[in-house]
């Protein structure tokens, strides 16, 4: 007997028409500065420094083209118009719990864009979802082009990301800076890639960007960094988040699914692409930023880290606030903040091996002693 299928009926949280009945947002204009949530002489929270810290934007030695993760969580449309409250607003935290880190060593510029809503990683369609990550694409390479030709002036530069905008950043160094590109010096300028959260299949590397490495070492400089951190022990053997069951991932060509790929990984404690576990001794820095507060005083010493078989960053967490923030043992939304500290110190020392410049690493901040309990 021959059996019956019935057709995939569109998911509750989907957007509520296919991507071609949709209207599309209107397109940003890079020359105007209202299109960047973040530059260099504007005030963002791209410009926050945890206590201790320093913004050294003014006189830094390179730049850095960031790319904000999923804000935009409406059902209304695929892409986000850009003058949604909401995910601006969310934007702008992004910008104070990631980006910030790298205002030591750069001169930051994060464009707004027409980013595809989260409710398009839960659509059963994966034409609709390609099309508007398609779209938020357009944008982001929109946003670059005009960085390279009108504010950039040639300077090195850091590409960092997050999560959907690291998807964006993978497909910038593929068509602007791997082998495919068709003058792929511009890689020269290329401090480092930090591609942070998103799944990118281990074979991705050499398909998608022939002739740039995934950073091996802490001063290697023209490559990419790629981890997903999930919570040690919250999985048995074997056992992976739902999320990278199947993994959409773009290619040369378009995008494809890929099923249960081991993915790209590096320890953002010891930057090296290895299975070995970081000590918490060697730990910079954890930072838990919250909406409307000042950055807090990073917190040292908290976390360790280890890039399992499956290419997932398996991390202890610090006691407290940090367990509250996700589910299931997933710790997507703080894949910069439990090493903002390491990224801010690692950024420097990758730019001062691609400039031959002496630029100090931060040091860690040291754990506060804890006061002996009182006695009556």
């Amino acid at each position: 007997m021959q059996r019956v299928v019935a057709p995939v009926k569109r998911m509750v949280l989907d957007p509520k028409r296919e991507f071609d009945r949709t209207a599309e947002p209107a397109a940003p204009d890079y020359r105007d500065a209202r299109y960047w949530a973040a530059l260099p002489d504007k005030r963002d929270g791209a410009d926050a420094t945890p206590i201790g810290m320093r913004n050294r934007q003014a006189d830094a030695a390179v730049d850095v083209f960031y790319i904000h993760p999923t804000t935009y969580f409406s059902r209304a449309g695929w892409n986000q118009p850009l003058d949604d409250e909401d995910a601006n607003r969310g934007t702008e935290f992004a910008l104070r719990a990631q980006a910030s880190a790298f205002n030591e060593v750069g001169r930051i510029y994060a464009p707004r864009y027409r980013q595809m809503t989260l409710n398009g990683y839960l659509s059963a369609s994966d034409s609709d979802r390609d099309k508007a990550l398609d779209l938020a694409y357009r944008d982001v390479r929109a946003a670059f082009d005009e960085f390279l030709s009108q504010r950039s002036h040639g300077r090195p530069f850091i590409i960092a990301a997050h999560s959907q905008g690291s998807g964006h950043g993978l497909r910038l160094l593929s068509e602007l800076m791997s082998d495919l590109a068709p003058d792929p010096a511009l890689r020269k300028r290329l401090v480092a890639a930090y591609l942070i959260g998103a799944a990118v299949p281990q074979d991705a590397l050499q398909q998608t960007v022939p002739g740039i490495a995934l950073c091996a070492t802490p001063q290697q400089t023209g490559c990419a960094v790629f981890y997903n951190t999930i919570e040690s022990g919250a999985f048995d053997p074997g056992e992976r988040p739902k999320r990278f069951e199947r993994v959409r991932a773009w290619y040369p060509g378009g995008f494809r699914s890929v099923e249960r790929p081991r993915l790209l990984c590096v320890n953002p404690v010891t930057w090296r692409a290895d299975g070995e576990a970081s000590p918490l001794s060697a730990h910079r820095g954890a930072l838990h930023a919250e909406r409307n507060r000042p950055l807090p005083e990073p917190q040292p010493r908290r976390v360790s880290a280890r890039c399992d078989d499956d290419g997932l960053l398996q991390t202890t967490l610090p006691d407290g606030e940090w367990r509250q923030w996700w589910f299931g043992g997933d710790q997507h939304v703080n894949d910069y903040q439990l090493f903002y500290m390491d990224i801010r110190a690692n950024a420097a020392q990758r730019v001062a091996a691609l400039t031959h410049s002496p630029v100090a690493a931060p040091a860690a901040p040291q754990p506060k002693a804890r006061s002996k309990p009182r006695t009556r």
